[in-house]
């Protein structure tokens, strides 16, 4: 494959994108996750917000490995190229695994919750995966939320409370909101092949504890 079409065949640039488009992110979600709150809203870097239903996107160009592949020739080069991640994020909420606390709302039913102690919420990533979601939970802050990290501990005393709005009912759930970040990471393989590989990233941001909502 020469440079050209092979540049053809990589659906992505190298400069860094930040897009904010409307997306159902809760009904990507499976039936027995909690949502966020239609009331919740993310302030992103530069004061833009999103909500619970938005997506953000961004690109990035990863670590160029100092080891040259053995198999690379003058008719491929780009086997020696670093690795390119363009990643989807959406609102995510994360409910509170170590101190759970839910409640079953009716239409027009209303919970109040007065929290109080430390409550901490961590990243949840595939196995194997750690080097690569630190690095694009780190991009994910400089290019979209400063407050995004694989870790938060809120500490405090605080008063949550949740009214279902809807038609249905659904279980208002303990936690916090994050985001879920979807990276995909496109590298060439000798002899020259275009590989790509999914990288999913459930990770908390520094935030007040809230309600999510969930089906069952």
């Amino acid at each position: 494959m020469n440079r050209a079409a092979l540049r053809t065949a990589i659906p992505f640039t190298a400069a860094t994108t930040l897009l904010l488009a409307a997306a159902n992110a809760g009904a990507a979600a499976a039936d027995d996750e909690p949502v966020p709150a239609d009331g919740a809203h993310l302030v992103l870097n530069g004061g833009r917000t999103v909500g619970p239903d938005g997506e953000i996107e961004f690109s990035f160009v990863g670590d160029k490995s100092h080891a040259k592949a053995p198999q690379a020739s003058s008719s491929c080069p780009e086997v020696n190229d670093p690795p390119t991640y363009k990643v989807k994020g959406t609102p995510y909420f994360l409910p509170d695994l170590r101190k759970p606390q839910s409640t079953w709302l009716l239409p027009r039913q209303t919970v109040s919750w007065t929290v109080t102690g430390s409550h901490t919420f961590t990243w949840d990533i595939g196995a194997g995966y750690e080097a690569e979601a630190s690095i694009i939970v780190e991009k994910a802050k400089v290019k979209v939320d400063t407050k995004i990290s694989n870790s938060w501990t809120w500490t405090g005393t605080q008063t949550v409370t949740d009214t279902n709005t809807t038609a249905k009912g659904y279980r208002a759930v303990l936690g916090q909101v994050g985001w879920k970040l979807t990276a995909v990471k496109t590298w060439i393989a000798a002899p020259c092949n275009v590989r790509t590989k999914t990288i999913v990233v459930k990770a908390p941001r520094k935030g007040d504890m809230s309600i999510g909502r969930q089906n069952s």
